[in-house]
């Protein structure tokens, strides 16, 4: 899909259901967005598979619209090949605004998670990772022990014979 077939895509899932000035400032918006992104080096298609189809982003808006009183922003999430968008966009002048981006994959897990897991997670991580270290360790403690004893009598020794 082009960036012309997605804005047309998702101009038409919006037309009728939302104000036809809220309409395009959406696209513009979400044009003006894939440009900018282009011009960051990201080809076309890397900014169309990241935005997800237009049809659930339309349907998203078109849902939080209804559920304003005065339909004029809102806040939205969705889901599209991998990644989850979610953040927030209100109409008061001529365009749109975004905030907000959140990855799919670990780090998106890692937020969504409570607080209270990401820290039971954490001190689980760090109880094992030194474990591990202190299991390492005592299996070389023989060997320190034994290099700890040498050295103190060759150094008992040498004082000895001074």
């Amino acid at each position: 899909m082009s960036k012309q077939e997605f804005i047309d895509r998702l101009r038409t899932a919006l037309n009728g259901r939302i104000p036809a000035s809220k309409v395009e400032e959406t696209a513009s918006y979400y044009q003006d967005y894939i440009n900018t992104e282009i011009r960051k080096g990201k080809s076309e298609e890397e900014v169309l598979a990241s935005l997800g189809d237009p049809r659930l982003i339309a349907r998203t808006i078109i849902q939080t619209s209804g559920s304003e009183s005065s339909g004029v922003g809102g806040e939205y999430e969705y889901d599209a090949g991998g990644h989850t968008a979610q953040g927030s966009y209100s109409y008061g002048g001529s365009q749109a605004e975004y905030s907000g981006y959140r990855m799919g994959g670990l780090l998106g897990v890692l937020q969504r998670m409570p607080r209270w897991l990401l820290i039971t997670l954490t001190v689980v991580i760090v109880f094992v990772v030194l474990s591990a270290v202190v299991s390492i360790l005592a299996s070389f403690a023989p060997l320190i022990i034994v290099m700890v004893i040498v050295v103190f009598l060759v150094k008992l020794f040498r004082d000895w014979l001074n």
